[in-house]
Parts: structure tokens; sequence; C-alpha cells
């Protein structure tokens, strides 16, 4: 993988990435906080209008994991690659039905808030909520910088140079995410929507054009170069056959759609919309561009398939986070659309870390650590969130260079499992559910993390087959690598039985929830300004 780009080539990604890189380090510098720390935290996004916010939602969809492993996915494996995307493009519809409007009625910067509003929060609620949101934001932030100081080294044709470009690039990133706050961090997030979606439409085209624009022929095409001929185009090439392929089909898209729901850095955009228009607006443009967007990644996954289908299986599974620039080489041997596809990654990676960064270090600072602390949980602090950021950063950083070489689908499935079967049953009751209470948030918060990790440690991602973390060991109790069919009803069901258990629920000494009355309000962010809310 060492001769994807040729010098000129690779001179010229890296200093188009170079350029965009001061770019966004000015605009965040610009557009960011003011000189006010606690600017970083406040809802400065709603000076955005309406479809720009929904543009930056949009790409927060959208990781590196997403354009290099997802593709590769359906490359290889087809069927069960397109599932993926099609659990991703449910959950934000239900997102954008059930959760946009409601949550930005309630909330004033995090998701906490809206369990204060509705009866079921305070600080063990609060502190729960940021140490789950914590674990689903590292891993992302560790699978990213891997995945790009991987693709870096390969384009700098220096494969020793991977723990270098993790630990620049981590640093660099990290610097945006503190300099530029929820503001500046959106127009950076634009920015990256509006040069990664049209090259990826063009290498679609490019694709199409190859084959006539015939998508039967491509198909055909793709079933033959994957090497598992019309297998491609049925369950079950990544999944498995079996009983075990049917939970892990069912979990992969089950799983995925309630993921979506509760993604830390969408939900910190989703509370910033202006007005219930607004959110619809919001909506509308995020719904487009991730249709147009997984609309392109399809096609130039099966276009991978079809054009490099060979020299993937070769490879072996490491190759897939490179399957975008080895399609793009074999479509263009001048190398301008690998060069084009390279910027593309470094891009992606740079706008998904700067603004999962700042929604773990927002969460840390403002949920974590100010409930455990002195201060009234909630209180807008940006000194604290700033430097909760930049910590949390350098610290992914670190980790991504130690679990460099680890099985990267095991990280995504941890994170996911967390954000599916954790956030998204508590977001869901708090704004459903009159009954749900504080203790219910705790057991549904505690105990399906628990789930996800145990379903995890005795799957074969833990141990049992050469890919495993510990491939010398066996202690796998089941066959399931995708557990989303048992860890989110699993949170269903403790959330539920946890409300309903409740002693104070019970005996009406508490208003809703479960809560007193007389709780603390918590204050949204226009208040702080003391500006009307829109």
């Amino acid at each position: 993988m060492t001769a994807l780009l040729d010098s000129s080539s690779r001179s010229l990604v890296f200093a188009v990435f170079s350029v965009f890189v001061v770019i966004c380090l000015m605009l965040c510098v610009i557009t960011g906080a003011d000189e006010d720390d606690r600017a970083l935290v406040r809802s400065d996004s709603r000076r955005l209008r309406s479809w720009q916010q929904g543009i930056a939602m949009g790409g927060d969809t959208t990781t590196v994991a997403t354009v290099t492993v997802l593709v590769g996915m359906v490359a290889t494996t087809g069927f069960d690659g397109l599932g993926v995307m099609l659990g991703s493009l449910v959950g934000v519809l239900l997102f954008l039905v059930l959760v946009i409007e409601p949550l930005r009625a309630h909330a004033s910067l995090t998701a906490p808030d809206l369990l204060d509003a509705r009866g079921s929060g305070g600080s063990a609620v609060r502190v729960a909520w940021g140490v789950v949101t914590l674990m689903v934001c590292f891993p992302l932030l560790v699978v990213q910088l891997v995945v790009v100081g991987n693709v870096a080294a390969s384009l700098l044709g220096q494969p020793g140079a991977r723990t270098g470009c993790i630990v620049v690039i981590g640093c660099v990133m990290t610097a945006l995410a503190v300099s530029g706050g929820i503001r500046g961090t959106g127009v950076v997030m634009i920015t990256k929507s509006a040069i990664a979606l049209p090259v990826l439409v063009v290498a679609a085209v490019l694709v199409l054009h190859r084959f006539g624009g015939d998508l039967g022929r491509l198909l055909d095409a793709a079933s033959l170069g994957s090497g598992t001929g019309e297998a491609f185009l049925r369950p079950g090439g990544y999944t498995g056959d079996g009983w075990v392929g049917a939970v892990n089909r069912v979990g992969q898209i089950f799983g995925m759609t309630m993921a979506t729901l509760a993604m830390p850095a969408v939900l910190m955009r989703a509370i910033a919309t202006k007005s219930p228009r607004g959110a619809r607006t919001v909506g509308r443009w995020m719904l487009g561009e991730l249709v147009l967007l997984y609309g392109a990644l399809a096609v130039v996954g099966v276009g991978a398939a079809a054009l490099v289908g060979t020299v993937l299986r070769e490879a072996g599974p490491s190759a897939q986070v490179f399957t975008p620039l080895l399609l793009g080489r074999a479509l263009d041997d001048g190398g301008l659309l690998v060069a084009a596809l390279a910027c593309v990654l470094f891009l992606t990676a740079l706008a998904a870390v700067v603004d999962v960064t700042l929604a773990a270090g927002i969460t840390l600072g403002r949920d974590v650590l100010a409930a455990t602390g002195d201060r009234p949980a909630g209180r807008l602090d940006g000194t604290a969130s700033r430097w909760s950021a930049a910590l949390t950063g350098l610290a992914a950083a670190a980790v991504a260079v130690v679990c460099a070489d680890w099985n990267l689908v095991v990280v995504s499935t941890l994170w996911l499992a967390l954000c599916g079967a954790a956030l998204a049953p508590v977001l869901l009751y708090a704004l459903y559910w009159p009954g749900f209470t504080a203790r219910g948030a705790l057991w549904c918060l505690w105990g399906a993390t628990a789930v996800c990790v145990v379903a995890l440690v005795v799957s074969p991602y833990a141990s049992g087959t050469p890919t495993s973390i510990m491939p010398g060991h066996d202690f796998r109790l089941w066959d399931v690598t995708i557990p989303g069919v048992v860890t989110v009803p699993a949170g269903v069901l403790l959330g539920w039985l946890g409300s309903v258990t409740d002693r104070r629920r019970r005996t009406g000494g508490a208003g809703r929830g479960g809560r007193p009355e007389s709780r603390m309000r918590v204050p949204s962010s226009d208040e702080f300004r003391g500006l009307p809310r829109s």
C-alpha cells in the first residue's frame, strides 16, 4: 500500500491538507469562542443559519471510518455493508421525527439538561450520562486517529511514520477543537462537507460512467470481482450464516438505528437549533446531505468490488481502509482523483475528531467535573470544558498509538453498542414517558454499559480467533459479533424496571418522574446571555 500516490500527487495532497488546516485554524479563531471563556460552551452555533446547521449535523454523522471501513465493507461483503448504511439512514429519520424538536425545547447545551427539565435528572444522572458519553466519544476518537494515521503513513510511503502521524494529527485537531468552540467547529464541518461531498459524488459518477450507467452490469462485475459470486448480493457475507448470522443482521440494523439517535456531537448541535421551524429546516438539509452521501458511498463501494476486488482480497482485511484510494487509482491513472480522495479522508477525520473532541470536553467539564465538584451541576464553565477538550484529545492520541494494531471493528462496535443501548433509551424515555425517573436513568446507563462490555468480552472479538484482541485465549460464550439485538432491549428493559420499582414514584412523594418539584432549574444558555429564547 506504499504506491498509492506518486511523489507529485503526494505533495499535492499534503499541500492542500496543510492549507486547509491553516484556514480552519484561522476560522476557528475568528468565528469561535470570544474573549469570554464561557463562550466556548454557549450555543454560539445559534448564529449559524438553519441550513448551515443542517449541513454541520449531517457531517457529524460521517466519520473517516464511514468513508473507509464502511466502503471497504460494501466492497468485500456487499449486501451487509449496504445494510449498515440503511440502518444509519433509518436512525437519521427517527432522530428528525422523534428527537430534534423536543430536545431543543428542554435542553440548553447537553442532554442532562433535558433530564433535569423532565424530572429524571440530578447530579448522579448527570455524572452517569457524562461518563457513558465519554466511553462513546473516546473509542470513536481512537478509531478516527488510527485510520487517518495509517492512511497518512501509507501516502508518505513510510509505514514506520504511523505513530508520528497519529500524534501530530491528534494535536492539530485538539487545537482546533479548543480554539473554535461550537460555532468554530461548525464552520469547519460545513467546509469539510462542501469539499468531501462533491468529490465522492464525482467518484460515483466516474464509476457509473465506466460501466455505461448500467447498474445491472455494475452489480454483475462487483459479484465477479469480489470473488463471492451471487453471495455478494445476499446477506451473510459479513454477519455470517444460520442463527448467528440472523442475530447479527438484526443487531446490525437495530443497533445502528438506535446509535444514530444519540451521537453526542449530533445532540450537541441539535440542542442549538434556533426554533421548531429552524429544527425542521435543519432536518431537511441534514437528510438531503446524508441521502446523497450514502448513495455516493454505496456506488463507490460496489465500484471498488468490481474494479479492485482482487487487490482487496489479496491484501486482506487491513486494506479496507484504503478502498477509496485504490478505486481512485483504478479510475484515474494520473493520480488526481486519488489525491482528491486522500484529501477527503484527511478532512473528514479532521472535522469528525474536532467535533467529537469538543463534545467530549464539554461533557467532561460541564456534566462530570462540575457535578462531582463544588460547582452546581450543569453550570456553564468554559475554562473547565476547554481544558477537558484538550485533555481528551491528547489522551485519545496517546491511546491510538497503543491500539494502532488492534482490530478496529471491536472498538467501533463498543461505541456503537453503548450509544444505542445506554444513551438512546434514556433520551427517548425522558422525552416521551412522564413516569421515567432518575433511578430508571441510572439503571439504564450503568446496566446497559455493563451488558455491552460483557457481550463483547464473551464474543469472538475478545478471544478465540486470529483477529481477536487475545488470540491465544478462548473464553467465548457465543459467536455473535453484533450484539444490538441483546444490548438495546436490555437497556430499554432496565430503564423501565428502574422507574417502575422506584419507591418515591410509587408513594407519590416526588414530582414528575420521581424527583422533588423543588429541584434546581438549570438556566438555558440564552438566559445566561440575557437574551430571549427564540
